[in-house]
């Protein structure tokens, strides 16, 4: 009867072994899968920067100072450099 123990403790340790297997070619796979995907988000980030500062230096550019008179929210926007309280360049 000894013999019986011995049999399914053997048939479990293989079947643990298989199953560990299996795990660990699954996390190796998984690991190369987010390595791919990381390089590829790298290479889509900077395409993204690439075309912010594009917009942002051709923003920059365009934007052209109000004369006097003309209606204004910030100092910014002004050829004086003053946006007076009524909304207007001085």
């Amino acid at each position: 009867m000894g013999g019986g123990k011995a049999q399914v403790s053997a048939e479990l340790i293989i079947v643990i072994a298989a199953l560990l297997a299996v795990a660990l070619i699954l996390v190796v796979q998984l690991q190369k899968t987010a390595t791919e995907w990381s390089k590829k988000g790298t290479e889509i980030d900077k395409k993204l920067d690439s075309g912010v500062d594009k917009t942002l230096s051709a923003a920059g550019t365009q934007a052209e100072k109000k004369k006097a008179g003309s209606e204004c929210t910030k100092n910014s926007e002004c050829e004086s450099g003053e946006c007076g309280y009524d909304g207007t360049c001085s």
